[in-house]
């Protein structure tokens, strides 16, 4: 009898209630933004459709609208995204205590084929967005204005280089500099077997100091 009394005052007590952990928006935001990416890299712009973000994301057509007005939208956010945070990490490793000037442009270097920014997903998202570049003019905007923004990084680092006779004209250096970076890095992303890492960064910093000699 008293275990029974016992029993029934212990189911009687209400159990507490689960909360669930909701994320906040910028972080569900970022979340589609990477879903979002994903999906360019495997399916490319055409089939990166709002339903099959909201398929991967598991959000429902609703949410995501919430957050972008159509499709097209959260494509060209997340291409505004990408740049952005490209050009802010580049510039917070140009911004670093360094031991010299080509030591910067070496972190420099070493942190633009990280595997934060050089992979083979990330490859194929790039190569979704440039085909977009081509024949949408709001693309076409950001892509000047992100390749500009790289470039002033990288004059601004050039520029701090102490000046020695036979040196390149920074202009045309940097011209150079950036086709070396970026063809080095589509190698590598494509086929990181054929170019490691190692040997992309070297080559980076060898082309640096053949188009501005270090003093000896």
């Amino acid at each position: 009898m008293s275990t029974r009394s016992n029993k029934s005052q212990q189911e009687a007590v209400p159990r507490p209630r689960r909360t669930l952990k909701r994320q906040q928006p910028g972080v569900r935001r970022q979340d589609l933004l990477q879903v979002t990416l994903g999906c360019l890299a495997r399916l490319g712009p055409r089939g990166t459709t709002g339903r099959e973000i909201c398929r991967q994301a598991g959000v429902s057509h609703g949410l995501l609208r919430h957050y972008f007005s159509n499709p097209q939208n959260l494509l060209f956010e997340t291409y505004e995204e990408l740049c952005d945070q490209v050009v802010v990490r580049l510039g917070d490793e140009l911004a670093k205590p360094a031991p010299s000037p080509w030591a910067a442009l070496d972190a420099f270097f070493e942190t633009l084929f990280s595997q934060e920014w050089a992979n083979t997903e990330l490859l194929g998202a790039w190569l979704a967005f440039w085909s977009l570049v081509r024949n949408n003019p709001e693309f076409a905007q950001k892509n000047d204005s992100f390749n500009r923004e790289v470039r002033t990084l990288l004059t601004g680092a050039m520029e701090r280089l102490p000046a020695t006779s036979g040196a390149m004209p920074i202009e045309d250096a940097v011209a150079i500099m950036t086709a070396t970076m970026d063809g080095l890095w589509f190698e590598y992303c494509l086929s990181p077997d054929r170019l490691p890492r190692d040997h992309a960064i070297a080559l980076c910093s060898r082309t640096l100091r053949r188009l501005i000699p270090e003093a000896v």
